[in-house]
């Protein structure tokens, strides 16, 4: 027979979660706190979860609410949450397809949808696809599943439903970590991350073989990966060693390559397990012992610069120590007289860029004389210069042609310009490439809205751009944003508008961890920088003050300048 009630699924379900401290929505928590190895390819750290099969006899509505909190149980395939489907969807149901990450503040609901049909309410927070890329939503929205029952000897069963499983917001958080995959820039020069989240359970192997697999769609054709995909990398072995700490065996396939791409294969695969929670002190051992290679150069993470500089009333000046009375320092000295704004140094402390006239000239000069000043770009309003360690000065038109500039600190001949057809006809507001000289930022605007979209630029082996990549949206939570830029690998700093209140608001924006506002700014700010190395942030105002953060505020600082930037 039918259902014939709408019913609220509540405390009574079908997975108990060991180790976690306090359990995730309509998941028991009357079990003991316990913990203890698993079996099979379970990995170091993860917690011991428990699916519960189907009771005897079980109604249609407890059915469906008790496969949605059997998905907490990975082990074999699946098993448990299978056992609630009948023996034809069981072998053609994918798990792994995704995961629907609902509110673990509201009560579920099944309800009755006419014979045999039932309906799954979830109050919807996040997305996150078979690659194990997630999607943040703006805030919890409904979203129904349809689910077709049928009567298996006796007992109910469900015959129809989509591919994925469902997870509370706290079961989704304990029993799967944020990771980074890292690939390689197409100078080799570079670790370049691709941020994912993958299950605990599977830990090591989930990212040995996402690494194996490669990045996402938006950097395939711009960095490259020297990890084999091979059934030895896939499988390697991964054990606790006599202090606890994890230990990955390193793989054959790897230890084979040429001396160059085995560096570069180790680089990826130590900084990607290391990317998870559990697996941070992770070892890489060979024949029993840590393998510590001596005779290949290692290839670094790239993060954002931490040296604060600004606009003075004419020049780049240094915003060391803004609590001296000494004057600041100029640093680049074929800019120290020129009136300028938005002023940009390369990390490697030479290449120097910014904007004059109105922001209707791009200027380049360096901070040894090395590259003579030129005017490198004029016509048009442009947008605050951005500088890459391949030595190009990255900006755009206000209002875009499609295209983005790559202004060559080589010279005009080298100046190339990137087709961005997604931009045509856009208002470009900001721009920034990452430290790995890779990744890009741009927000843009049109009737409908602000955007930012996250995209890669494509190099010869030389680091010339030739071309970018097809870009992602970024939800950023903010509405009528001005500036994005990195605060960090996964992290990009805000302003912009609450979509709430229309207040100015200052945000954080981690691609794996969510969203953190930052203290409340004067109405009037209209810059803002930071870096996550010292964690500082500066911001400055139409008046031309400028203040920067001490962790719960800002303090003014008594200095003659605007526009803050890292290098």
């Amino acid at each position: 027979m039918s259902p014939d009630r709408r019913t609220v699924l509540r405390a009574a379900g079908a997975a108990t979660v060991l180790g976690l401290g306090a359990a995730c929505a309509r998941i028991p928590t009357t079990s003991p706190i316990d913990s203890r190895p698993l079996a099979g390819r379970a990995q170091p750290g993860a917690p011991y979860v428990q699916a519960l099969p189907p009771p005897e006899d079980a109604t249609a509505e407890q059915v469906v609410s008790g496969f949605v909190q059997a998905g907490v149980g990975s082990e074999e395939n699946f098993g448990v949450a299978r056992s609630y489907l009948t023996e034809e969807l069981s072998g053609a149901w994918n798990p792994t397809a995704g995961i629907t990450i609902y509110s673990s503040s509201q009560e579920l609901q099944v309800k009755d949808a006419g014979t045999s049909e039932m309906v799954l309410v979830l109050q919807v927070l996040a997305l996150v696809d078979g690659g194990g890329t997630r999607s943040l939503l703006s805030g919890p929205v409904a979203r129904d599943v349809e689910l077709t029952m049928a009567q298996v000897d006796g007992q109910w069963r469900i015959s129809a439903v989509p591919d994925g499983i469902f997870l509370s917001e706290a079961a989704f958080e304990t029993l799967y970590s944020p990771a980074r995959l890292y690939f390689l820039d197409a100078r080799t020069r570079h670790l370049v991350p691709d941020h994912r989240w993958f299950s605990l359970q599977r830990g090591a192997s989930a990212v040995l073989e996402a690494l194996a697999d490669g990045p996402a769609a938006f950097l395939r054709r711009a960095v490259h990966n020297e990890v084999p995909d091979v059934l030895g990398v896939l499988d390697a072995e991964v054990t606790s060693g006599a202090d606890g700490t994890p230990e990955v065996t390193v793989p054959e396939a790897i230890l084979d390559l040429a001396a160059q791409p085995r560096a570069a294969a180790l680089a990826q695969l130590e900084s990607s397990l290391r990317s998870m929670r559990t697996l941070s002190g992770i070892r890489l051992v060979r024949d029993g012992q840590e393998y510590a290679p001596e005779d290949e150069d290692a290839i670094e993470r790239a993060l954002p610069g931490h040296r604060a500089i600004a606009a003075g009333p004419t020049g780049v000046i240094l915003l060391a120590d803004p609590t001296t009375d000494a004057p600041a320092d100029q640093l680049v000295p074929d800019l120290a007289d020129l009136p300028l704004t938005s002023p940009v140094i390369a990390q490697d402390g030479v290449l120097a860029a910014a904007l004059v006239d109105g922001a209707s000239k791009v200027l380049i000069a360096s901070t040894d004389g090395s590259v003579p000043l030129r005017e490198a770009a004029t016509g048009g309003l442009f947008v605050p210069p951005r500088i890459d360690d391949a030595g190009y000065v990255w900006t755009s038109t206000v209002r875009s042609a499609g295209v983005l500039l790559a202004l060559a600190g080589r010279g005009p001949a080298d100046d190339a310009k990137v087709d961005a057809p997604w931009l045509v006809g856009r208002e470009v507001r900001a721009l920034d490439i990452a430290a790995d000289a890779t990744r890009m930022l741009v927000l843009s605007a049109d009737a409908a809205g602000t955007r930012l979209d996250l995209c890669a630029v494509v190099r010869d082996e030389h680091g010339a751009p030739t071309s970018l990549t097809e870009p992602v949206q970024v939800r950023t939570f903010l509405s009528e944003e001005t500036q994005a830029s990195w605060y960090d690998e996964t992290a990009v700093i805000m302003l912009g508008s609450d979509p709430g209140t229309d207040e100015l608001r200052g945000q954080l924006v981690d691609f794996e961890a969510g969203r953190e506002p930052l203290p409340a700014l004067r109405a009037d700010t209209d810059r803002i920088a930071g870096t996550v190395i010292g964690e500082t942030i500066w911001i400055g105002a139409a008046d031309g003050s400028l203040q920067r953060s001490d962790g719960s505020g800002w303090v003014t600082v008594d200095l003659d300048a605007h526009d803050p930037w890292f290098y």
